[in-house]
């Protein structure tokens, strides 16, 4: 991280598991990065999703306070974007994260993906 901020370059920190987390607030420069991007690859939507609260849990209890992005593929997608709603989190979609919409119809296209990310994120409920 260091050599990269020394040549204007930021740096975001990749987390995908609890021990990621914990070794993250370990760095004496883990304040440095510019952005945190919870990205898990697991299948099982109940164990993704604890494993998403975990992390976050890790970095709030060390007083991480950086910007958060939530990313899920295929069958987390969807269950992620509607928590990085309701963390106040950013996310990203589009056709390479799944296929499907919502409702689980094949989307045409990323367009399609994107909008229904953005209902969601409108959304009040």
């Amino acid at each position: 991280m260091e050599l990269g901020s020394g040549q204007g370059v930021g740096t975001e920190a990749g987390l995908a598991t609890t021990e990621d987390a914990e070794r993250f607030v370990a760095l004496a420069d883990h304040g440095r990065v510019l952005r945190i991007l919870i990205e898990i690859d697991i299948p099982d939507l109940p164990t993704a999703l604890d494993e998403a609260h975990g992390i976050a849990a890790v970095l709030e209890r060390a007083g991480v306070r950086r910007p958060i992005l939530l990313h899920g593929v295929d069958g987390t997608a969807w269950p992620f974007v509607e928590l990085a709603r309701q963390k106040g989190w950013s996310t990203r979609v589009g056709m390479e994260d799944g296929k499907t919409l919502t409702d689980g119809t094949v989307a045409k296209d990323n367009a399609q993906i994107v909008a229904a990310a953005t209902a969601i994120f409108r959304s009040t409920s």
